[in-house]
């Protein structure tokens, strides 16, 4: 991993506010190598096309098809690969629908005045960082950042026990721009931070931020940032952690290792609930198990992905090595393919399947001829199967009464 002048950043502004400590912890890694990721590279190369078509807009003042202007990409050379139909249909097109719910919640009427920005956090030497998107209108300006993967969903504002937090890297973009691009905040307008993450489920999220809340952002910044030089400064483990390479050697998070080996389990899921939580031994025992485990599940995912780095750099790590990877075989081009394949004694029906494109694909095509693909043309199966997610999830919640209920029920009548 590169090691970087600055304290802090876009990406890690969330980690430095929750853990002051884990800049020095950073620091004392040693120096790897600086290996993209393929998700990475995608992302940078969405990125680039969604950076043509913001220029494009600008330059033209709004009075043009950015779903033909990209169409008209596929072929060419953006980044470091070739536009397909599937690059428009799944990321780009949903992003420039995203960003027509935006302006419309806002009550439209915005302008482009600001593409791939570099600006610069007040108070704190090289904090730098670049605004992926800045839009204004009479009332509100936007400022919007992309994200391409399809792992974690990312949020204006995150909900948990402690109460609607706001995302700290669109705050730290949104201030580092009011400070390098005055001239775009100045009157009365409303700020606006914004996620465009078309392969998430719930892609589009925004929220309005006081100017008030911009100053008290900048002054806990200022203070994480003075905590973090001090000589001793404390490590706290946290959701930002998810990102944090230094994991791998914080005690924070080997600490739970320990936990793990040293969990009891709760031998009966049947014992009655507390009078005044209703929770259970075992449900609390749960909440712990799955809490720590989820720990190890990221401390490994770092650690394999810090292994790999060192190895690539040069380093020895006693038991391991580095190899080829190996990647699926694919077919050359497709008319030699069908042709060949057909002299061999295939059928068309042998060679070609035909199914259903997906859904994105089909909203790009429905887009493109200016229609509304009807309702009932898609629909969700009926399932009496639950999954799993956190109490701050958007969903409706699925109640059961339980074995655990009945039995608790049970006991009150006899008592």
């Amino acid at each position: 991993m590169k090691q970087h002048s600055s304290l802090i950043g876009g990406s890690s502004a969330a980690r430095l506010l929750q853990c002051p400590g884990s800049w020095r912890a950073n620091l004392a890694l040693p120096p790897s190598a600086d290996v993209p990721s393929p998700y990475a590279e995608e992302g940078s190369f969405a990125h680039a096309i969604m950076e043509r078509l913001m220029r494009v807009r600008a330059s033209n003042r709004g009075l043009v098809d950015l779903y033909a202007t990209a169409r008209s990409y596929i072929g060419e050379q953006i980044y470091d690969r070739i536009v397909t139909p599937a690059h428009i249909d799944e990321l780009i097109d949903p992003a420039l629908g995203m960003l027509e719910v935006l302006e419309e919640v806002y009550g439209g009427g915005f302008e482009v005045v600001g593409v791939e920005e570099r600006v610069a956090f007040p108070g704190v030497l090289s904090a730098f960082g670049t605004v992926d998107l800045i839009l204004r209108s009479a009332s509100h300006i936007i400022v919007a950042d992309y994200k391409f993967g399809q792992g974690v969903p990312v949020r204006a504002v995150y909900n948990d026990l402690g109460g609607d937090t706001v995302n700290a890297q669109l705050l730290y973009y949104l201030v580092a721009a009011m400070n390098s691009k005055r001239a775009l905040f100045t009157g009365k307008r409303k700020l606006v931070i914004a996620v465009v993450q078309p392969r998430a489920e719930h892609g589009l999220s925004h929220t309005e931020v006081s100017r008030k809340e911009t100053k008290w952002f900048v002054e806990d910044v200022h203070e994480a940032v003075q905590t973090a030089m001090d000589r001793d400064p404390p490590l706290r483990k946290g959701e930002a952690c998810r990102w944090c390479p230094a994991k791998v050697s914080c005690p924070e998070w080997t600490a739970p290792m320990l936990e793990i080996a040293a969990l009891q389990p709760v031998k009966t899921a049947h014992a009655a609930p507390d009078r005044e939580t209703g929770l259970t031994p075992y449900g609390v025992y749960l909440a712990k198990a799955k809490s720590l485990t989820d720990m190890l599940a990221m401390f490994s995912k770092e650690v394999n992905e810090q292994l790999h780095a060192y190895l690539e750099d040069g380093g020895q790590v006693p038991g391991w090595r580095l190899k080829d990877k190996v990647k699926n075989r694919q077919w050359i081009d497709q008319d030699e393919v069908e042709s060949q394949l057909q002299a061999l004694g295939f059928s068309f029906g042998d060679i070609v399947e035909y199914k259903l494109v997906s859904f994105a694909k089909a909203e790009a095509t429905a887009k493109r001829l200016g229609v509304v693909i009807p309702d009932h043309l898609r629909v969700a199966p009926a399932t009496t199967e639950t999954t799993v997610c956190r109490t701050d999830d958007p969903a409706p919640p699925v109640e059961r009464k339980v074995a655990i209920e009945e039995f608790a029920s049970a006991l009150r009548a006899l008592t």
